[in-house]
């Protein structure tokens, strides 16, 4: 009986094997597309990176008037240019998604170094139990480290993290509820939930003596979003940032994690200096508990001023361009430990630029409109960007032209390469301006009067004179705009401003 009982699962596990080397082979990667996409973030990296960044939209967001849009990780990467410096960023994401995404770099990657974002937000409640848990994990799935058909099996049975909005609502305010304020000194407020409802009917006050709604519900955020004393012990995202060490440890990776900069100014000033001490004793547990495990934690908590805090009316890490550069330079120098040979300063006092170029090919060179770029033709690479058919505007440079002296700004010289399916349409390149001193500017050029062939890439050159009445325009917009259902492509999208 024992016999036949071992002969029947034999021929189990040898069934499952073909089966899975079967699954692996034909269908595994279409699933991969359909359900866990996430992984070609991975994908992308090359197998040479010295330095890979890992984090959040706090990254990439970026702000209308920002001279430079780049992202922390590429501000990073100007203090070590001899060096390939890379990111993973996914939006909304945790310490729990990093995780996996770092255990699917290939073991032949040399990365030496990782930069994991380490979000003070990420710890509470809300997050914790956030409605975007569920597809979150859904997505990690088929991209955990077990055979491909057994990953399949976990998605089919929904063997993953499900819970619906009313139940995640009652796991946060069931934790604010639970989770007890334990200060050094006399409080009033046992809890969150007790705090908010008091600053809800106290409110914030204007000038006259009345209750801002405004300013009283962002205050009621602060509160929620910051109001917690991390618990080592039993916070999940501890758990998720010491598992990453783990996995660095293996595979012999420089760890650092680079703790946010919050908006203080703007939680004192709303809520006081007792959550400003929540927010600051969280941040000194943080750091030591990962020093103490070997981790360099650079600590920006109180690093960026409000004024460079894009959201003003929500509690978020996105910066403008010169707090995304404070945070990167504080990064950099904490790289040095391993990198100090290749670390040259960096200038961030100039003040301008006057040339421009996007090839649709590097993503660290952030422009408006970068979602119209397409990989279905291209002039040089693999990617072009496509207007019409839907995509009214193509890539667009946006630049505060009042950033520039006025003597080095009389004309503009614009090249890019076209190709255009078809003339039928009156695709223009437009140079549009606006600001406080002066009224709304658009002019369009044809492009069709000027390019006449279709389906071969044509180079267009135009020089524009720049009117005196924009010169000091807040933001400037230079791009093909193309509302007919003819495609229009661009790729090589060059602007020089000289005198």
């Amino acid at each position: 009986m024992y016999k036949k009982i071992l002969i029947k699962i034999s021929l189990l596990i040898i069934l499952f094997v073909i089966l899975n080397l079967i699954y692996s082979k034909w269908f595994y990667e279409s699933d991969i597309q359909k359900h866990s996409d996430i992984i070609n973030l991975v994908r992308d990296l090359p197998n040479d990176a010295d330095i890979i960044y890992i984090g959040e939209s706090s990254n990439i967001t970026f702000r209308g008037d920002d001279i430079d849009k780049r992202p922390i990780s590429a501000f990073v990467g100007d203090f070590f240019p001899e060096l390939s410096t890379f990111d993973i960023t996914k939006p909304a994401s945790h310490a729990g998604i990093y995780k996996v995404l770092l255990e699917n770099i290939p073991e032949e990657n040399k990365v030496k170094t990782i930069v994991v974002t380490l979000n003070l937000r990420s710890f509470n409640a809300t997050w914790l139990y956030s409605n975007l848990e569920t597809p979150f994990q859904k997505s990690l799935v088929l991209i955990k480290p077990y055979p491909p058909l057994f990953n399949r099996f976990l998605l089919s049975f929904k063997a993953y993290d499900i819970k619906s909005e009313r139940e995640r609502e009652e796991q946060f305010k069931k934790k604010w509820r639970q989770d007890k304020f334990q200060l050094p000194y006399k409080f009033q407020f046992q809890n969150v939930i007790e705090w908010d409802k008091w600053m809800a009917n106290s409110g914030i006050k204007d000038s006259n003596g009345n209750i801002d709604l405004k300013q009283t519900e962002l205050a009621c955020h602060y509160i929620k979003t910051y109001g917690f004393q991390l618990d080592t012990i039993n916070n999940i995202r501890i758990k998720n940032f010491n598992e990453i060490i783990e996995l660095a440890n293996k595979r012999g990776w420089n760890l650092v994690f680079n703790l946010l900069a919050e908006n203080t100014e703007k939680a004192k000033e709303l809520v006081g200096d007792d959550l400003i001490y929540m927010m600051s004793q969280d941040a000194k547990i943080l750091e030591s508990y990962y020093l103490q495990r070997g981790v360099t934690v650079v600590n920006n908590l109180n690093e960026v001023e409000d004024k460079q805090f894009i959201d003003q009316h929500w509690t978020t890490e996105h910066y403008a361009e010169k707090g995304r550069k404070v945070i990167a330079s504080n990064v950099a120098k904490a790289l040095k430990t391993w990198h100090n040979d290749f670390y040259e300063q960096v200038d961030y006092n100039i003040a301008y630029q006057t040339d421009f170029f996007n090839n649709c090919e590097n993503k660290h060179v952030v422009w408006g409109q970068m979602q119209t770029i397409t990989n279905e033709t291209a002039f040089s690479g693999k990617n072009s960007s496509q207007t019409g058919a839907g995509n009214d505007f193509s890539i667009t440079l946006e630049y505060p032209l009042e950033a520039i002296p006025d003597s080095l700004k009389r004309k503009l010289v614009i090249n890019l390469m076209l190709y255009q399916t078809s003339i039928k349409h009156d695709a223009k390149l437009v140079l549009q301006a606006s600001g406080k001193d002066f009224s709304y500017y658009w002019n369009g050029f044809d492009l069709k009067n000027e390019v006449k062939e279709e389906n071969k890439w044509i180079m267009f050159n135009k020089t524009i004179t720049i009117p005196d009445s924009i010169k000091q325009a807040d933001l400037i917009k230079i791009y093909v705009y193309n509302p007919s259902k003819e495609k229009i492509f661009i790729d090589d999208f060059r602007i020089k401003i000289e005198e």
